[in-house]
């Protein structure tokens, strides 16, 4: 099986004094395949192959790293976002049971820490990991979060795709600052180090600061800069003015017509960038020529998509495609992009990756609980989502979750998480409305104990105590009316 470190590898046979990586300190291509090697060494030292490995990095340069070290020591990595409370990353620990964690304690310099109670440094882990090249935990509608397990199969088919389309090639420079538990993060790692381009890994203190950042790109001119829809909006807050060689992409959340029309005068090229986690980072792209017609655009290579038919109550029919204009259906994803299914959860993956007839035959589809239809000159357009789950600022959050740990607190008898102003993105937030159970039920005690179990981009903005939720005449919590007080 071919890996993201086989890939590396041959380019790094083919431009070993080109560089690879721009962080605090600048990497060749034979230097970052010198130091995954060590690193490599360390963690074999400590777990068999086919381990999964949790990465506990600082930044993109480490992750390139971790990344890379894991997949030539035929394990597969977890990535961890050092901004998550304790009590979520714990979270994510237990379920996903790593067992070692690789901890960067100075910049691309880590500590291999055997996690306790993982059964032993070579005791073998099921399922074995060897074909995984990273699990990335989602927001779960239970609350429990739930790891998407991708091959390196996908991932390489991704890589390939986008290095396609919208397009990457040697000698030029993509930017990287995603937190690495964002799987976005992989393309802005991960892709320049496929073609022979480099990585430009944006500092810290720079990626949170809008006005260092638009200085530290004028200072860099990278040709590739990919972002959320909330972050360029951030951006622009802070009068960037552009950078007229950069081809900017965009996704994470919907690109409405307004950022669009900002976005499109400051680079060479805007593009539109759609897919799930599930779906390996991106699955179609667009190139946005107006600002009055935003579309989902073309599968990427290894991709295909159908709208699946939604009946009157909101049932899906796999096996129903929607061909006419102005019908909306559910975005169906399949092919060799697909990701594999969710680490130790074997319902979910039969419920969500079935196997059903495609265009292209019988093949493992993935249901992205995302609603679309065709216009009348055949572009998709994106019409949000079929279920409770939201994109917040680039975030994909299950308002389940935020209910679920809002149920864990002892003086909550119930609770209901809903988004506000969804039609106006820079206006969205999330509100939770919680019926209390006693006297205990402060709004402070509450906004601490959220605060302390969720990352803050699932943090509500609002929390309304109430003594009861208000509901439907068929007995449901009342959503609609919450939403709209």
């Amino acid at each position: 099986m071919k890996t993201i470190r086989d890939t590396f590898e041959a380019q790094a046979a083919r431009t070993p004094a080109a560089v690879a990586v721009r962080a605090t300190r600048t990497f060749t291509y034979r230097e970052l395949s010198e130091s995954a090697a060590a690193l490599g060494e360390e963690i074999l030292a400590h777990t068999p192959a086919g381990s999964l490995v949790a990465l506990d990095a600082a930044g993109p340069a480490g992750g390139v790293i971790g990344i890379l070290a894991a997949a030539g020591s035929g394990c597969a990595v977890l990535p961890l976002n050092r901004e998550s409370p304790p009590a979520h990353r714990e979270r994510i620990l237990a379920d996903a049971r790593p067992s070692l964690v690789l901890r960067e304690t100075t910049e691309c310099a880590f500590a291999a820490e055997p996690v306790p109670g993982a059964g032993g440094p070579f005791a073998p882990r099921e399922p074995d990991m060897a074909d995984v090249a990273y699990v990335m935990y989602t927001s779960g509608s239970t609350g429990r979060p739930k790891g998407v397990m991708v091959s390196h199969t996908s991932l390489l088919d991704r890589l390939a795709g986008l290095a396609s389309t919208p397009g990457l090639v040697a000698g030029e420079t993509m930017v990287a600052a995603t937190a690495l538990s964002f799987d976005i993060s992989m393309a802005e790692m991960l892709l320049p180090l496929t073609v022979g381009a480099s990585v430009l890994a944006v500092p810290a203190d720079v990626r949170f600061d809008p006005y260092t950042f638009h200085d530290f790109l004028g200072e860099h001119a990278p040709q590739v800069i990919q972002a959320t829809p909330s972050f360029w909006r951030m951006l622009l807050s802070a009068e960037w003015s552009g950078l007229g060689g950069a081809r900017l992409w965009c996704g994470g959340e919907a690109l409405t017509p307004e950022l669009a029309r900002r976005l499109l005068p400051l680079g060479a090229e805007l593009w539109n960038l759609y897919g799930p986690t599930e779906a390996t980072i991106w699955a179609t792209a667009a190139r946005v020529e107006s600002p009055d017609v935003i579309s989902l655009g073309r599968p990427l290579e290894g991709t295909g998509l159908y709208l699946a038919a939604v009946d009157d109550d909101g049932a899906t029919h796999l096996d129903e495609t929607v061909d006419e204009p102005d019908t909306d259906g559910e975005i169906v994803l399949y092919g060799a992009g697909i990701a594999l299914g969710y680490l130790g959860r074997d319902d979910l993956t039969a419920e969500r990756f079935p196997v059903g007839e495609t265009p292209d035959g019988t093949g493992r589809l993935y249901r992205t609980g995302d609603r679309a239809r065709r216009r009348a000159d055949g572009s998709l357009e994106y019409l949000g989502r079929a279920d409770d789950q939201i994109k917040l600022r680039g975030h994909r959050i299950e308002l389940g979750e935020i209910e679920a740990v809002l149920e864990e607190h002892p003086a909550v008898s119930a609770a209901v998480a809903v988004l506000r102003d969804a039609d106006r993105p820079e206006r969205a937030s999330i509100t939770a409305h919680v019926a209390a159970a006693g006297d205990g039920a402060s709004v402070k005690g509450i906004q601490n104990w959220l605060r302390e179990r969720l990352p803050a981009s699932h943090c509500p903005s609002r929390i309304v105590v109430r003594e009861t939720l208000p509901r439907t005449t068929a007995g449901k919590v009342d959503r609609v009316r919450l939403a709209s007080e």
